[in-house]
């Protein structure tokens, strides 16, 4: 591993080809400090510069991002690329340049192997990792944080010394370098970019200094060959931990997109939810104001279509009510607290309590358990559960349990109806927005379900439908199960 060769990448890549001058004298000082002869150390350093700016070159023209070189996984390959293609320039120039001095008789293929693979996995390693640092971009590191990463380094540098040196297996010890993937995964995902090239870094120093000493799993056979095995092995968990740091990168941008998304497409309704409601207001009022005036004089196909006018007008005003609804949902702080489940039903059924008594319904229910929730959102949920088993009864008397059960770590609450059910293929349609099935006459603009989804989810739990056990409909959600809290 030569890491002059990325050194000088990074350069000339970050400050520009003015610097050549100073990469090709410093190779050329290099070169003749080990005994060339002054026109052989010129002409390779000839090939270390043009190496640096054809690299450095193609670098600015096809990773230029200003998320960074390395934020996608494309442009990991295309790195990659750029270095094994650069490197062909110095190795060239440097075998041609020994086998005309007569310093490489009948090892020129090989010679030109070791200096390519040298230089490219000094390159794939140093580079990147001197471009991200320049880069200034800072990571939060809270002790949390910084005490995963030192157990990760730890682990790492055991693991590692065990694989080359055998210290604590001895020579029983298995050959499991792929066993080093896992952390370059860990730290790929958990830290990024210059962790994960840090740490590669560590491997390569370490095995190196193994297989020079004869240990380790590429040991065993002639030592330039045991150096490009490991090589070869070092360069791979290189590009496996930038891709898949690219890769973690990518997705946590997407995230944070999805969720300014959410939370402007939210802000939005909620502005024209109140908005739209002025016009709607006044439409009603200008109706119910000709209809008092003007009743006598109208016949009754205008005095229907006034009706239908406000109607409209009123249905109108119920889907702006469940924007708004479904908007402070989720845009209101959570008020988290720790309290009986079953007083948010309680609210609920007190609410609910006309509806139920004109419906003749009869509600059963388990000893709820204590959690750990916004006590308004949640009776709110339960609210709509309800409601929804009065709106879509059936002819008998309607029959609703609620229930709860304990499933690992969180808390299962069902709210289950001997209402007209729901098919199994509509059971994901019915939480979208403003769905309603089977009567549609039924009162309710179909916001119901999607405002339960809403507040499940920012609680950390799910919601779902399954088949009644007396033939309706059993709604569930799940609540975390507070911590110290076995029921």
């Amino acid at each position: 591993m030569w890491p002059p060769a990325g050194i000088a990448f990074a350069a000339l890549w970050l400050v520009g080809p003015r610097l050549w001058p100073g990469v090709w004298l410093g190779a050329a000082a290099v070169n003749y400090s080990i005994a060339l002869s002054l026109p052989a150390a010129l002409a390779i350093a000839t090939g270390n510069a043009l190496e640096g700016l054809a690299g450095a070159w193609l670098a600015q023209k096809y990773l230029t991002d200003k998320r960074g070189p390395f934020a996608e996984p494309a442009n990991v390959f295309r790195f990659f690329a750029i270095a094994l293609g650069a490197s062909v320039i110095a190795a060239t120039t440097g075998t041609v340049t020994l086998e005309l001095i007569e310093s490489i008789r009948g090892a020129v293929l090989t010679n030109w192997l070791t200096w390519w693979l040298g230089d490219a996995t000094g390159i794939v390693i140093l580079c990147p990792l001197i471009v991200i640092l320049a880069s200034g971009r800072k990571t939060a590191w809270t002790p949390a944080r910084l005490a995963e990463l030192a157990a990760l380094i730890v682990l790492l540098v055991a693991t590692t010394v065990e694989v080359f040196t055998g210290w604590l297996l001895g020579s029983n010890s298995p050959p499991v370098t792929f066993v080093l993937m896992t952390f370059v995964i860990w730290s790929a995902v958990r830290f990024g970019e210059a962790s994960t090239l840090s740490l590669c870094g560590l491997i390569a120093l370490i095995a190196i200094a193994a297989t020079v000493s004869g240990r380790g799993p590429f040991a065993g056979r002639e030592l330039n060959q045991s150096l490009l095995l490991q090589q070869i092995f070092v360069s791979t968990l290189v590009a496996a931990g930038l891709i898949l740091a690219a890769r973690a990168r990518q997705l946590e941008r997407l995230s944070e997109t999805l969720q300014r998304a959410n939370a402007e497409m939210e802000e939005m309704m909620h502005l024209a939810a109140h908005d739209l409601q002025e016009p709607l207001r006044t439409v009603i009022n200008s109706a119910d104001l000709l209809q008092l005036k003007h009743r006598g004089s109208l016949n009754a196909d205008a005095l229907e279509v006034l009706g239908f006018i406000v109607s409209g007008a009123a249905r109108g005003q119920q889907l702006i009510q469940g924007l708004l609804e479904v908007a402070e949902a989720g845009q209101r702080p959570l008020s988290p607290e720790r309290f009986a489940s079953g007083e948010a039903l309680d609210g609920a059924l007190r609410s609910l309590g006309g509806a139920l008594s004109s419906a003749g319904a009869e509600v059963s229910r388990d000893m709820l358990p204590e959690v750990r929730a916004d006590r308004r959102m949640l009776q709110c949920v339960f609210e709509n559960l309800v409601g929804n088993a009065l709106r879509y009864r059936s002819q008998a008397p309607p029959r609703i349990e609620v229930s709860a059960r304990q499933q690992g770590r969180v808390w299962i609450f069902s709210v289950c109806d001997n209402g007209i059910g729901i098919e199994p293929r509509h059971r994901e349609r019915v939480f979208r927005m403003f769905e309603r099935l089977g009567q549609h006459d039924a009162p309710g603009m179909g916001s119901g379900l999607t405002l339960c989804k809403k507040i499940v989810q920012r609680h950390g739990g799910r919601i779902w439908i399954d088949s009644g056990s007396t033939g309706g409909t059993s709604v569930h959600f799940s609540l975390p199960l507070e911590e110290g809290n076995n029921g």
